[in-house]
């Protein structure tokens, strides 16, 4: 079996993008994954909390999943038809779950379905100005520069910054231009509070309100972070986690918006796989049942790694913060020097947690994990500290100025919404 660092090296030469897989990610070549563990090539394993990046929350190869997904596979795994039991069982347990909706339309990725529903959008109210925060996907029609883009990439998107003020003048001015209003949910600094006042303020001006759960669908609440918030989008966007680590993703919503998107040409050669709706149906079913109850594990291992993590950071006096929602939370150190050199202390003794990013917990993650975890966490810091200079300890405390420059650095909202909204650091919140 070839080296890790022999992959590496033929990696670089074929295939790697250095700045997104191993500047930004891990130079970690995998081998395989089961539950919330990966191994590598050299046969090293990771406690993996990034849940593949969001699209395993059950845990990898779950065996439920991988049984309709082989079962799939063996009677031919595609067909030439648009249609299948599967998809119409996927879409048939979705509709429960998320009682605004009334249809369900169905892509490959979470980028696939945002750009659809921009589409959908544009499409059935004759309209072409989208008005958005948030990252959704890869697509140039919304990639603006707050996300390292080309300004004006699409003159016919704006990104407000989560700014209401900012939405409220572009909608009294061009209200007549404007497609909808799409907003991807940012649990862990912006209220309940926030996203209903912004679907008050779309809804007075006739647009429509699309929510992209392409995160939260499945991993906030059970039926997402709209409904738990109460309010009533046109459309909204999910995908990770849908099909358990296959590739599918949807647009669901209401029926006048996804019927009128006939128009739109919205058909792909990929409509006719079979597996992804096989290990959906298959996956959803676990969502559903109170007995497996995979979204309240998730926030039980979530809510234990943040108070560990923060008991860990007051014990040594470091300025750091684990924050918020916690099936999807944050880790803020007032030193990126001394934040960066304790992730890599994490990686080296088989913790994958990923500097800056959301942190997402699988549903398979146990309390060995969780206690191996805080071990490593305190070595890594312990280590960290043993070695940083004076003067890589930054300020005292972490504060809301470095809560407010992470967010405008990672998803571009403006510093005047964060000082209205964001709430401080606080506690995890109840299950």
């Amino acid at each position: 079996m070839p080296t890790m660092s022999a992959l590496l090296e033929r990696a670089e030469s074929v295939t790697t993008s250095p700045r997104w897989d191993l500047e930004k990610r891990f130079p970690v070549v995998a081998d395989r994954a089961k539950g919330c563990h990966v191994w590598d090539a050299d046969g090293n394993r990771y406690i993996d909390y990034t849940s593949c990046s969001g699209a395993a929350p059950l845990g990898a190869a779950h065996p439920a999943v991988v049984e309709a997904a082989v079962a799939a596979l063996r009677n031919g795994g595609i067909v030439p038809c648009t249609l299948s039991q599967a998809r119409i069982e996927t879409a048939e347990q979705l509709m429960p779950l998320f009682p605004f909706a009334d249809r369900a339309r169905f892509f490959r990725t979470g980028s696939c379905a945002t750009t659809a529903a921009a589409r959908m959008a544009r499409v059935h109210t004759g309209r072409r100005l989208i008005l958005t925060s948030g990252f959704h996907g890869w697509h140039d029609w919304h990639l603006q520069s707050a996300f390292g883009g080309l300004p004006d990439r699409d003159r016919e998107t704006i990104d407000f910054g989560y700014d209401l003020d900012r939405l409220a003048e572009i909608l009294a001015t061009r209200w007549s231009d404007v497609a909808a209003v799409f907003v991807t949910p940012e649990v862990n600094f912006f209220p309940p509070a926030y996203h209903v006042e912004l679907a008050q303020l779309v809804r007075g001006h006739g647009c429509l309100l699309m929510v992209d759960e392409v995160m939260t669908g499945l991993r906030y609440r059970l039926g997402g972070y709209a409904t738990a918030a109460g309010i009533d989008p046109d459309l909204i966007t999910i995908s990770k986690g849908l099909a358990n680590g296959m590739a599918l993703s949807a647009v669901l919503g209401r029926g006048e918006v996804l019927d009128g998107a006939d128009s739109a040409y919205l058909g792909y050669t990929y409509q006719r796989e079979v597996t992804p709706f096989a290990a959906a149906a298959a996956s959803l079913r676990i969502f559903r049942s109170s007995e497996d109850d995979p979204i309240g594990r998730m926030h039980a291992a979530g809510r234990a790694l943040i108070s560990g993590l923060n008991e860990l950071f007051e014990r040594t006096s470091v300025p750091a913060v684990a924050f918020s929602w916690p099936s999807m939370f944050r880790v803020l150190f007032a030193s990126d020097e001394i934040g960066e050199a304790f992730y890599s202390g994490l990686l080296r003794r088989g913790v994958l947690m990923e500097y800056g990013g959301v942190h997402m917990i699988s549903a398979a993650t146990s309390s060995a994990d969780l206690a191996y975890t805080l071990e490593a966490a305190h070595d890594s810091l312990t280590e960290v500290l043993r070695t940083a200079r004076p003067h890589s300890n930054g300020s005292a405390r972490v504060g809301d100025a470095d809560a407010h420059a992470l967010a405008y650095r990672a998803f571009g909202a403006t510093p005047a919404t964060l000082e209205k909204w964001w709430p401080g650091f606080a506690p995890a919140p109840p299950n």
